[in-house]
């Protein structure tokens, strides 16, 4: 992939931000109106991402074998992650901005950045098989942001529950689009047309919310923040090199090479933010703040990391 182009297709999805910033800058918009995009973005637009992604592809014992593969490759990748930025972080528990640095550092939007990305840098023919792999690292990473990963950024085992993992939206529409997929059932052309459109809804209206989190902070706190910077090298750097390396020498199709690596080189997803909302105490603000910068921050830079690596690395 040549670096000017990949550049390019990364900068036209980051344009979407755009109009969020402009919207919360000439005060058309603010930060309240943030978490009903966000309800929008979580509980509508993302179950349907899902299931538009299963439907792309038809079910056949390859592609059904590499899903598999892809999800172990995946979730190897991951955790090598996890611990490599633990190690690096050199963790404590009772540090709760090292705990978000690390949480961000290793779970990324392979959705709603990685899925555009995909069709945009794919050729065409590999688009759907890509796609349906995308669904299984959303898989994989959601297993693991509700149990290991939420246990890395509160540093309690009371908040992993089964009930949060299984009823989240990501893991029911799963359950809806997973079995479809096995038995190669097609929703109807009126239906599914709905579903792509809400789909296909996510990059623009996820990009409209980081747009408007960057007009709401200040660039200054986004650049001296040194948590923001540790993670978006782990996330940016790190994990697509890891990924690069596991599949180096191993004989599989191109399109799961570069579906792996273009997956790991996605920033930091802002369902790192959310979960710091929700499950750090009131008072870690440095921490819920951290985790905001390195999202912001992992975006910004992943317009000049990911046509950076692809070109170095000939993926």
């Amino acid at each position: 992939m040549q670096f000017f182009t990949t550049a390019a297709n990364v900068l036209m999805l980051m344009a979407f931000a755009v109009p969020g910033f402009l919207f919360v800058k000439t005060k058309s918009l603010s930060d309240r109106h943030i978490p009903p995009f966000s309800k929008l973005l979580l509980y509508a637009c993302q179950p349907c991402l899902q299931l538009y992604a299963f439907q792309t592809a038809d079910c056949t014992p390859e592609l059904l074998g590499n899903m598999g593969l892809f999800f172990l490759f995946c979730t190897g990748v991951q955790l090598l992650t996890i611990l490599a930025m633990s190690l690096s972080l050199r963790m404590r528990l009772k540090d709760a901005c090292r705990r978000v640095c690390a949480a961000s550092g290793v779970f990324g939007n392979v959705g709603f950045l990685g899925i555009p990305l995909l069709q945009a840098l794919l050729p065409e023919e590999n688009v759907p098989s890509a796609i349906a792999l995308a669904a299984a690292f959303s898989l994989s990473m959601n297993l693991i942001a509700w149990t290991g990963g939420l246990f890395l950024l509160t540093g309690e085992r009371r908040h992993i529950r089964v009930r949060a993992l299984l009823l989240n939206p990501s893991m029911l529409s799963f359950f809806v689009a997973f079995p479809l997929f096995l038995l190669k059932i097609r929703l109807p052309d009126m239906v599914l047309d709905g579903v792509t459109l809400m789909g296909r809804m996510c990059t623009p209206l996820c990009m409209l919310i980081l747009g408007m989190r960057l007009a709401c902070t200040p660039f200054r706190q986004i650049v001296v923040d040194r948590y923001a910077w540790q993670s978006s090298a782990g996330k940016l750097i790190l994990m697509p090199l890891l990924a690069f390396v596991s599949v180096l020498f191993l004989p599989l199709p191109d399109y799961f090479r570069a579906t792996l690596f273009l997956l790991s080189c996605c920033p930091t997803a802002s369902a790192v933010q959310s979960l710091s909302e929700i499950y750090l105490p009131d008072d870690a603000v440095n921490a819920k703040r951290t985790a905001a910068d390195a999202i912001l921050l992992s975006n910004l830079l992943c317009i000049l990391t990911i046509p950076l690596l692809c070109t170095l690395l000939q993926v």
